[in-house]
């Protein structure tokens, strides 16, 4: 029997690794990673997919039953989406499934819960997260418009210790400060879905064997505010939790920043579809690893 080819373009990032793991643990699978910049390792192809040339001969070679996106840009998400993104449309046969990892940034006046039907708002310029966020609304879009074979996700904040070992850098702070005597603030009336990075790989297999197409939100049944989730984190990690405190953001400081109060995502969707269970944030031990599957 054919293995399906899986291209994974970015998978030395913080994601893009836990999802490399998680596929190479399928024997089903004939799995082609990449990384933009020289690898530490010599399973992943270094490759720019803004540069159609080298990026073209590649993706026809490798023929891929399945390209997922796991891509951002630290400098110009714009041109990544507008170039490289518009590359592997032109490219991609019909047949061929594209999964895209959005972001919750998407909703930039900041109503949620947001359902997957409800249209995105562009983010406030004033936001340092509004080139990245706004690009990937239009990267959602040129997907929709071109290639019919897509699975979008989308994310809030994602956390826990990847497969490689590595920390999102939310928790990794909070431990470097908390250790220090260091005292956290982080605001209770700013929401979020915070989703763990197993649960987002776990999900995105899922969805490369599954048959549903369209938008989907991926995270817990319930939304955190930064000081609750900082605050879970610090417990079930067995740090100070006393050294997080609770601040309020005004509304009126919010609209001058551009921040959104409230960005969090309407889950019921992926619940009903997908076997993955996603953690509610605390349900995890000192060493990383989750106590509880379920909900």
């Amino acid at each position: 029997m054919e293995k399906r080819r899986v291209l994974l373009l970015g998978a030395s990032g913080y994601l893009g690794s836990q999802i490399y793991q998680e596929l190479l643990r399928d024997d089903s699978l004939e799995l082609m990673g990449t990384c933009f910049s020289a690898p530490a390792a010599g399973h992943l192809l270094q490759i720019d997919v803004t540069d159609t040339p080298s990026f073209s001969p590649i993706l026809q070679e490798f023929s891929p039953h399945v390209v997922i996106w796991a891509l951002m840009s630290a400098t110009d998400e714009r041109a990544l989406i507008e170039n490289g993104l518009d590359a592997l449309l032109s490219l991609l046969p019909e047949k061929s499934k594209l999964i895209f990892i959005s972001t919750d940034g998407i909703f930039g006046k900041g109503t949620g819960s947001y359902r997957e039907e409800d249209p995105p708002e562009p983010l406030d310029e004033r936001n340092p997260l509004a080139t990245y966020s706004n690009a990937k609304i239009r990267g959602e879009a040129r997907i929709r418009e071109r290639h019919p074979n897509h699975v979008i996700v989308r994310v809030g904040p994602i956390y826990g210790r990847n497969a490689a070992g590595k920390w999102d850098k939310r928790v990794a702070s909070m431990c470097a400060d908390l250790k220090a005597g260091t005292e956290v603030s982080r605001s209770g009336n700013l929401y979020k879905t915070f989703v763990h990075v197993e649960d987002v790989g776990n999900a995105i297999h899922e969805l490369l064997h599954g048959s549903y197409l369209g938008t989907l939100h991926l995270g817990p049944a319930k939304k955190e505010s930064y000081y609750s989730f900082y605050k879970k984190m610090a417990l079930a990690l067995g740090l100070n939790a006393d050294g997080v405190k609770e601040t309020l953001l005004t509304e009126a400081d919010a609209q001058e920043r551009g921040v959104p109060m409230d960005t969090s995502l309407n889950t019921k969707k992926a619940h009903e579809r997908l076997q993955t269970r996603f953690r509610q944030a605390g349900w995890e031990n000192a060493n990383g690893i989750d106590s509880d599957k379920g909900e």
